[in-house]
């Protein structure tokens, strides 16, 4: 039996990966400049609310007696999400062609919402007459309001909103100022 290899005759025609295609005409190739103005911009941000920060807060609720509000009934731990950020309708965008400037000015972070995980709840009763039907409901409402109290003195909360939301406001109109040429600047404040 014979084992040797036929070789294959090779063709001239080139390979499909090596046909030239005609040049195309650099105007073709060239991207046209794009008009961009302060609607474009708003356009761009135009979404309202925005969570730019959330925070997992672990807290423990105080439940008064409803007859005598200065004793106890029961504690509640529980643990909830807090998310701050800002309204970004609220945004304001100038732009002073003669400076090459575009400035953002980035209104106040606010709390936009507080949840509590009612699956974590966990209850220490001092009354025992407490533990009876409808207190995880009751629980529930304390916990929500010291979610709110406790998140409200939190100012590193909005902070930290802020200077994400400036961040996400960088990231979005950045490559816009870039593609207005050099010189122009984007300033947050």
């Amino acid at each position: 039996m014979n084992t040797e290899k036929q070789e294959q005759p090779q063709t001239t025609e080139p390979q499909a990966s090596q046909v030239q295609q005609p040049l195309k005409d650099k105007a073709e190739e060239e991207p046209q400049p794009q008009v961009f103005n302060k609607s474009t911009l708003e356009r761009i941000i135009n979404v309202s609310e925005l969570s730019t920060f959330t925070a997992v807060y672990n807290g423990i609720a105080r439940v008064a007696n409803e007859k005598k509000p200065e004793k106890i009934d029961y504690y509640v731990s529980y643990e909830a999400t807090v998310n701050a950020g800002i309204d970004f309708q609220k945004v304001e965008i100038s732009m002073d062609e003669e400076q090459k400037a575009i400035t953002l000015k980035v209104p106040e972070a606010h709390i936009t919402n507080q949840s509590v995980e009612m699956s974590s709840l966990d209850f220490i009763f001092l009354n025992q007459k407490a533990d009876k039907s409808g207190v995880t409901e009751v629980a529930y409402k304390a916990c929500e309001e010291d979610v709110r109290q406790e998140s409200e003195q939190q100012s590193a909360i909005c902070e930290l909103a802020k200077q994400n939301a400036e961040n996400v406001l960088r990231a979005l109109i950045r490559p816009i100022v870039n593609q207005l040429g050099e010189g122009y600047q984007l300033e947050i404040e």
